[in-house]
């Protein structure tokens, strides 16, 4: 008699065991594609919409200004902070506008001089915008490493950026005045 109730303390226990691993396996299954990115479209046809991405620094170890970031100015208007591997979008009517990464706003924490880029945008279009921080190694020597960096703010081909972006995650952006 004895035997048998360890047996069936082991078959409860082999048995909640294979549940949790059956659940697991379910909801581990049913997880999608986290890397998916979609580029959605301008809510009005007239306008155009621009992705702003700051992906992972590609240099190995530490990543340069990891914890910093530039608020996003679009014609000196605020529509965002960029922080490391996120992105956001913004829908602009079409025309010229200039873009700016700056730290020189209340909110921001970033110490680098700004960038800046114009671009021309068109109705209906979807433009990609990235803010590419890495070190500079070139410039780099032991025991100096500190601001010594590349810093860009370009426009990025739609076939490329798809693929960077959606590595980045969907930056929690508040409302701006």
């Amino acid at each position: 008699m004895i035997s048998g109730k360890q047996g069936d303390t082991h078959s409860a226990s082999t048995a909640a065991k294979n549940t949790v691993l059956i659940v697991l396996v379910l909801l581990l299954g049913g997880c999608g594609n986290t890397a998916y990115f979609e580029p959605g479209q301008p809510t009005a046809s007239s306008n155009a919409l621009v992705y702003f991405y700051r992906p992972a620094a590609t240099n190995p170890g530490k990543k340069p200004l990891r914890t910093s970031y530039p608020e996003i100015l679009v014609d000196e208007k605020k529509v965002g902070f960029l922080k490391y591997n996120e992105h956001f979008s913004v829908e602009l009517e079409p025309g010229s506008h200039e873009f700016v990464a700056t730290g020189l706003t209340p909110d921001a924490r970033w110490k680098p001089e700004d960038r800046r880029y114009s671009l021309t945008v068109a109705p209906g279009e979807i433009y990609y915008m990235r803010l590419r921080v890495e070190f500079n190694t070139d410039h780099m020597t032991i025991g100096n490493f500190r601001d010594q960096y590349l810093i860009h703010l370009h426009l990025v081909d739609a076939g490329d950026a798809v693929y960077q972006i959606r590595e980045t995650s969907r930056a929690n952006q508040a409302s701006h005045d």
